[in-house]
């Protein structure tokens, strides 16, 4: 058993980075006639293995499910379906959240030694840099094989497509099997800084991890994603035990370089009054709704009754902390990071660096609340404790 829960745990990483699944749409999954991804309930092979996993693991789960603090959060979150504007969608969502905490559950007390997690990364990271260097050489997606691992539909004849502009030439900004090149970057910035900064891997395979998630975040072009990554390196870089400043130097100098030719290339040219418009419509959407909010995953509903001026805005403010806020209230929220408070300060100290990475992009978008491979991402990125890990690895 074991075994099985050692492969299963490997499996899921491994997969991670992938989408396969199927979408459910019913008639609250559509929103003045367009179909909204965020309004479907969707079961993920991922979420296959999480299953089989929370299943193997069920008294373990189920032993930190009944830790007080725990109980406080999912007993809030559960009252507020109650007022959600979708419930069917919050109760989707809760059911989410409950997959979120039994993995956390399963990677602290059950972790895989973090040698073999790094395997996984690695092999997920590389299959993706394959697949992102083909969509962006051909500018379009692949399809067949891919299409099995969740890549979407993309040429940049579609509307609402992520593109960059070089010289005049429209460049397609590649999505791998994500669900936009952002949610790609960050997904690969947080395991970029969560391997610089550990020590017990082995040299070659930690620097081949970290230039392929390197190269990852700079393809695609998100710009919040890669200042974060050379801000983050440049500290790192400084910070370590070497008499040579002049070689800090040159190996900032050149990350600067490298990084500014891909923030020099035009993205979406109306971002930031996009971002500004959304930031705007969760502020109304939190006025109107203070206490309860409009429940999990009904934002994008609430916003209807604001005027949209771009078709692209039918999606969830770029603000992690706006859009909890609008979906389960301000009071549940403050109590939520008051119970949490202990945790988040040793999970700043443990890994300031990764902190500073959740804080930049999730101030910037919503992919690490709305998207599978970012939440899920979460869990195992919050449980590990290198204590833990050099226990597991002595077994």
């Amino acid at each position: 058993m074991k075994q099985l829960n050692k492969v299963l745990i490997l499996l899921f990483l491994l997969l991670l980075p992938t989408q396969l699944g199927k979408h459910f749409f019913f008639d609250f999954s559509y929103v003045s006639g367009v179909r909204i991804d965020y309004l479907s309930p969707t079961i993920h092979l991922t979420d296959i293995l999480a299953l089989l996993l929370i299943l193997l693991n069920f008294k373990t789960v189920l032993s930190f499910i009944k830790k007080k603090e725990v109980v406080l959060i999912l007993g809030v979150l559960l009252l507020g379906i109650g007022f959600a504007k979708l419930p069917p969608v919050s109760f989707y969502r809760y059911i989410k959240i409950l997959e979120f905490v039994s993995l956390f559950a399963i990677f602290k007390y059950k972790p895989l030694r973090l040698q073999t997690g790094a395997l996984a990364f690695f092999f997920g990271a590389l299959f993706e840099f394959i697949l992102v260097i083909l969509q962006f050489t051909q500018k379009h997606s692949l399809q067949g094989l891919f299409y099995l691992f969740g890549e979407r539909s993309l040429s940049l004849s579609l509307p609402g497509i992520a593109k960059a502009s070089l010289d005049g030439e429209e460049i397609l900004r590649p999505y791998g099997t994500f669900s936009h090149p952002n949610s790609l970057a960050g997904f690969y910035l947080v395991i970029y800084l969560f391997i610089l900064t550990q020590k017990n891997i082995k040299p070659l395979f930690r620097y081949s991890l970290l230039l392929l998630t390197t190269l990852l975040v700079f393809i695609s072009f998100s710009k919040i994603a890669i200042v974060t990554l050379v801000v983050c390196s440049s500290l790192f870089i400084f910070r370590q035990k070497i008499n040579c400043l002049l070689c800090k130097f040159a190996r900032v100098f050149v990350l600067v370089i490298v990084s500014l030719v891909f923030l020099l290339i035009q993205t979406d040219p109306l971002t930031v009054e996009k971002r500004l418009t959304l930031v705007k419509n969760s502020l109304e959407i939190i006025w109107a709704n203070p206490l309860f909010g409009v429940g999990l995953g009904s934002y994008v509903v609430a916003q209807q009754t604001i005027p949209i001026r771009f078709l692209d805005l039918m999606q969830p403010v770029h603000n992690i902390p706006l859009l909890l806020i609008s979906e389960i209230g301000i009071l549940p929220f403050l109590l939520i990071v008051y119970l949490l408070k202990e945790s988040i300060i040793r999970f700043i100290k443990t890994y300031p660096y990764l902190t500073f990475a959740l804080l930049m992009t999730g101030f910037f978008d919503h992919y690490w609340l709305t998207l599978q491979q970012n939440f899920l991402l979460l869990a195992f990125l919050f449980a590990y404790s290198p204590i833990r890990n050099k226990i597991s690895q002595s077994r």
